[in-house]
């Protein structure tokens, strides 16, 4: 049964800066368990079997991305952000619409 379920993309939007959380660093890079946050959220996604691939929206300037082993993984696409996150989830989206995603890409 589980054959007919169709691949999906995911949209991670993780372009904010963390202002109100006053660290040295935005949260998603904030380490818990060894990992940062954002490399916990990614794994479940990888993890996934259906995965077809993850658009990660991160800030222009982000200097932290490029550093985590997952910044290489050619599962992942990384996209600039927007003002805010409907704007990085838009973003996401739109690139995905211009490499070709399919309309029944969920």
């Amino acid at each position: 049964m589980t054959d007919f379920l169709p691949a999906f993309w995911a949209v991670i939007p993780a372009a904010g800066i963390g202002a109100r959380m006053a660290a040295d660093r935005p949260k998603q890079y904030l380490q818990l368990g060894g990992l940062t946050i954002l490399e916990h959220s990614l794994l479940c996604f990888l993890d996934h079997p259906r995965l077809k691939g993850l658009v990660i929206s991160l800030a222009v300037d982000d200097p932290y991305w490029a550093v985590l082993p997952c910044a290489h993984d050619s599962r992942i696409q990384r996209v600039d952000g927007g003002r805010e996150r409907s704007g990085s989830v838009l973003n996401a989206l739109l690139h995905l619409h211009a490499q070709g995603a399919s309309d029944d890409d969920w």
